[in-house]
């Protein structure tokens, strides 16, 4: 099968792992198969505008910045039939795969919440607690699910992240805004009972944006 190596920014590098699938059978899905998937559930509502001087994505009627990216870059190979799918998907002749990536991020994403938990390890029953509770309590209800994305990270598998949260007293976990702002954080051993009512209060402060 022919192949291609495309160099994507190392934003996006990280942030393709936090769409993994890991509840399937190949619980570590390949970047590939990862972009792929996100090409499949891409809503082309999703769009890249010029406004004001300046770039936004519109996701659901809703605008957002675009985001500065560094110079730092990682390679993925792909095969050739991604990389011709990820051409098509531009919007532009000019527009670039990164940009491609970006917009099927923010499609995948929508306006949910994204509330991101670090642990050292799913042995730990801090760590056990919080997850059971976000997935079989919390995400079995409608206003959560519909508004909520839940990440787990080892940090154990991110060097640069377990130095970014050494000092930190895990598990960790933060809740960003619709545009990646860090909005609240608990560490240690949670209050469910407040970890409930923040996220509940961030919902209800962002009704009308979230579909």
């Amino acid at each position: 099968m022919e192949t291609k190596t495309i160099k994507i920014s190392a934003e996006l590098y990280e942030a393709l792992d936090f769409c993994r699938d890991r509840n399937s059978d190949s619980a570590w899905e390949s970047r590939s198969t990862i972009i792929s998937k996100l090409l499949v559930r891409y809503d082309d509502t999703c769009q890249l505008i010029h406004e004001d001087g300046s770039y936004w994505f519109a996701v659901n009627g809703r605008k957002r910045s675009f985001p500065e990216l560094t110079h730092t870059t990682e390679n993925v190979r792909i095969t050739q039939n991604l990389h011709d799918r990820l051409n098509e998907a531009k919007i532009h002749p000019d527009e670039t795969i990164n940009t491609v990536l970006q917009r099927l991020l923010f499609s995948y994403y929508g306006n949910k919440l994204v509330y991101r938990i670090n642990i050292e390890s799913t042995s730990s029953k801090d760590s056990q607690d919080l997850i059971f509770f976000m997935h079989e309590v919390l995400l079995t209800e409608p206003k959560f699910n519909n508004a909520l994305f839940i990440e787990v990270v080892n940090v154990e598998n991110y060097p640069e992240m377990k130095s970014k949260y050494e000092r930190s007293t895990l598990p960790l976990s933060i809740l960003y805004d619709f545009e990646g702002h860090q909005v609240w954080r608990m560490e240690g051993k949670h209050d469910l009972y407040e970890v409930r009512r923040k996220l509940e209060s961030f919902i209800d402060s962002l009704e009308e944006f979230i579909d």
